[in-house]
């Protein structure tokens, strides 16, 4: 009986020790695991920022692009104040006379 006891005890000794190991390395695998999901969502949130910032990057090129004129507007706008010029010129040149 009593070796029989002896080798119980030995056996739980055994098995408690495997389960501990067991749970440490559970432990450890938990651990690496929130430490990557802390990675992640840093990641992610980086990503976001970087969408927000394009975002806005791509609204101001946009409102650029349709404020800044064509080559015709601006060749039209040349001529306008070229003509206005012209008037000018002849307005003052029959003031002096």
């Amino acid at each position: 009986m009593s070796v029989d006891l002896q080798r119980r005890i030995s056996q739980i000794k055994t098995k408690s020790a495997l389960l501990l190991e067991r749970a440490a390395r559970v432990e450890e695998l938990k651990a690496k695991a929130e430490a990557r999901v802390e990675e992640l969502t840093a990641e992610v949130e980086a990503g976001r920022r970087e969408i927000e910032r394009l975002k806005l990057q791509l609204e101001y090129l946009t409102v650029a692009r349709v404020s800044n004129p064509s080559r015709e507007d601006v060749e039209r706008s040349r001529a306008l104040i070229s003509g206005l010029v012209r008037e000018i010129d002849k307005c003052i040149a029959d003031l002096n006379d």
